[in-house]
């Protein structure tokens, strides 16, 4: 009863350090900066930066349905817009709302599942570089972020736990939310295999709903643009190809010695060789399944690079690959290193916020 006790003690502390943080850095990317404001309407000031870039996509999606630009972005967090905003709030309301519930649930699950393998100290740990990522401010923007993070981590709390239609239902719903959603069945497979000795049983058959979560939306994309694979064209509208992986990265090199956006390369390439670096740190260390996991995270958003920016958005892929806090909070056991990896995250938190709040993208 006390673990449990503390366990929300801990979940809440730092999922409300995490909005404090939010609230202090959209603060001052208002106050800070020239222009007309009410000091009286603090709310409206700290919430401004939640409604920018992709959220006005996901909004539009929310109130008028879908086009062919917009297939791009998956149904489930649109549609949950939509219906909380049928009660009444305002669809931007709703947005926040979802997502800054769906962060609370997925910090919940990660240290239940942290739990599973690791100390409380570890656990504690990764949860806190989970919160304090210097791109977690996606995580409470209007975003898919938080929603599909949550989903996943309760796919694979579900699978540790041997509940695989449960498990595959929120996969699928994770396939709805994101492109690189329906991958999850190859994690969730390899848990199923080794939890049965490499059997297939018949709940196993259950895993087979994953990729419905994809196939459902291809089917309203082909009854009401009349294109099941519109999601996959409307990534002309970002100028997205296809290409190698090696090749992403080193098409952002060239562009970073070209000085071309050279700020934007070296956030992106960073981001990129630091997921990788962990990745390579957890090999062996980790499941197999978080392993599967955040590879198919690291490599897929490779092979659709645009001319302009190789390593599109890497910066936030790499924030909801969960295993690789799991990683820093094994290798940083030093309480020095810990407080010092915590205080430059929280800082380039602070500062990219700032950023994206102001409008400027950041991933």
């Amino acid at each position: 009863m006390m673990k449990s006790i503390y366990g929300r003690q801990i979940v809440i502390a730092v999922y409300l350090a995490h909005q404090l943080l939010m609230a202090l850095a959209g603060y001052c990317a208002v106050v800070f900066f020239p222009g007309r404001y009410d000091p009286a309407r603090a709310a409206e000031i700290v919430t401004r930066g939640l409604n920018r870039w992709d959220a006005g996509w996901y909004l539009a999606i929310a109130k008028e349905g879908y086009t062919g630009k917009t297939a791009a972005f998956f149904p489930f967090y649109p549609l949950l817009i939509h219906l909380l905003s049928r009660l009444g709030v305002t669809p931007e309301t709703a947005g926040a709302l979802v997502a800054n519930g769906a962060l609370l649930g997925a910090l919940a699950v990660f240290y239940r599942l942290a739990r599973l393998d690791h100390s409380r100290r570890e656990a504690e740990r990764a949860l806190w570089y989970l919160a304090f990522f210097p791109t977690a401010f996606f995580l409470s923007v209007i975003y898919t972020e938080s929603l599909f993070l949550l989903l996943v981590l309760l796919s694979f709390y579900l699978a540790r736990r041997h509940h695989w239609l449960p498990a595959a239902v929120t996969g699928m719903l994770a396939a709805a939310t994101r492109n690189t959603g329906v991958f999850l069945f190859l994690p969730l497979a390899w848990e199923y295999l080794r939890a049965t000795g490499g059997k297939i049983k018949r709940d196993g058959v259950s895993l087979g709903l994953i990729p419905l979560g994809l196939l459902i939306f291809m089917f309203y994309l082909k009854q009401h643009l009349g294109d099941p694979l519109a999601f996959i064209h409307a990534q002309q509208y970002w100028h997205r190809g296809f290409g190698w992986p090696w090749a992403s990265i080193w098409r952002a090199l060239v562009l970073m010695r070209a000085d071309y956006h050279f700020s934007r390369q070296l956030l992106d390439l960073t981001f990129t060789l630091a997921g990788f670096g962990l990745f390579c740190l957890s090999l062996t260390r980790e499941r197999a399944s978080y392993s599967i996991f955040v590879f198919t995270g690291l490599f897929l958003p490779l092979f659709s690079p645009a001319p302009h920016a190789p390593l599109y958005s890497m910066p936030r892929f790499v924030l909801v690959l969960f295993p690789l806090y799991l990683t820093m909070a094994r290798r940083f056991r030093g309480e020095g290193a810990h407080n010092f990896i915590l205080a430059l995250s929280a800082a380039l938190f602070f500062f990219l916020y700032v950023i994206f709040a102001r409008g400027h993208w950041v991933a």
